[in-house]
């Protein structure tokens, strides 16, 4: 499309494409909303909190995966991840007065976390709002909000549990933790440049797989939260094709039995931590059996600590997504044909 270049132009300004703002939005983070985060770990290692869950939807959910998997590499307190609504229906015994649940909203209105907040409110627990605007009801209702006023509903919260559980873990003394928190205040300079350095790669992918109605998304350790925010939401709610996600070595585990009829279409990401060897495993193996394999690899960014390549990877997949989404003939990338519109929910997001 010879005006294609201009439809990205317009598609800047769109709400929901974050990318353009990360570096500024990040650098701003890492002032206020980064103490906040450092004095909430302090006070609730001291108040003796015994359990941290991690909660969200869609997108939202994605960014509270790495929550828990920080918590449980730095921090010797339990913790746990949860969709909204699955924490009211599992009724965990363990939420209670001894327990902080981080409710992650970028409407600040999504019916099902608010619907957590309230049920987590009503037990005990204290409730920290992680919203992207301010008077929200979920921000309203929290014991304690932090509002980051940005696009990035993925980056700025999942910035904020980093902060918290990296920060949770330098006070026992772990020093890997306090190299991560070191490490992130490089973030907003590594995502600015990815920004700039990868935007012909995202249009050469979207046009390789322009055809493509079906694309697995495939991650592992720190970036299997990204893997499902692309592969479970992004692919379908933008692009409008059908997509799943799968953890980098659970394909081994039957879903690598389609290659003997199907030559999928596949995204693995590949980060540097000691998930890489088998997650590279599965993608020569899917690639060896005839499937279409793209890779999106932290080795392309380096000198970004392993733990943080999901900011960098992130703005390298949106931009496959702008230029995918546009040469499907979709122009606005902030409508939505049933989310939004009440069809989904009574009340609220979507």
């Amino acid at each position: 499309m010879a005006d294609l270049e201009q439809r990205v132009e317009v598609a800047l300004g769109s709400e929901l494409f974050s990318a353009p703002h990360l570096e500024a939005d990040l650098a701003r983070f890492l002032g206020d909303g980064a103490a906040q985060m450092r004095a909430l770990a302090a006070r609730c290692r001291a108040d003796g909190t015994r359990h941290v869950y991690f909660v969200g939807s869609g997108g939202s959910w994605a960014g509270m995966w790495s929550g828990k998997l920080l918590f449980d590499r730095y921090v010797p307190v339990a913790a746990d991840v949860s969709r909204s609504y699955d924490l009211i229906w599992r009724v965990p015994r363990r939420l209670g007065p001894e327990a902080v649940v981080f409710l992650a909203s970028y409407s600040g209105q999504t019916e099902d976390t608010l619907a957590a907040l309230r049920f987590a409110r009503d037990r005990g627990a204290r409730t920290v709002a992680l919203v992207g605007k301010p008077d929200t009801p979920i921000g309203i209702e929290a014991d304690e909000t932090l509002m980051y006023g940005s696009p990035g509903l993925y980056s700025l919260p999942l910035a904020a549990v980093t902060t918290f559980a990296c920060e949770w873990g330098r006070l026992e003394g772990d020093r890997a933790a306090e190299g991560v928190l070191e490490a992130l205040a490089g973030i907003p300079a590594a995502v600015g440049a990815a920004f700039r350095d990868t935007r012909a790669r995202g249009r050469e992918l979207a046009e390789e797989l322009a055809a493509s109605d079906l694309i697995y998304c495939l991650g592992s350790g720190p970036l299997y939260g990204l893997a499902y925010k692309f592969g479970l939401t992004v692919f379908m709610e933008n692009m409008r094709i059908a997509s799943s996600v799968i953890e980098s070595s659970e394909f081994r585990h039957g879903p690598a039995e389609m290659l003997d009829r199907h030559s999928p279409d596949m995204i693995f990401l590949l980060g540097s931590d000691e998930s890489r060897p088998v997650a590279e495993r599965s993608a020569a193996v899917a690639a060896d059996h005839g499937a279409r394999v793209r890779l999106f690899d932290a080795h392309d960014h380096p000198n970004v600590h392993p733990q943080l390549q999901p900011f960098v990877l992130k703005v390298a997949l949106q931009w496959f997504i702008v230029y995918s989404t546009l040469l499907r003939g979709i122009d606005d990338l902030d409508e939505r044909a049933l989310m939004g519109h009440r069809l989904l929910s009574g009340a609220g997001w979507p």
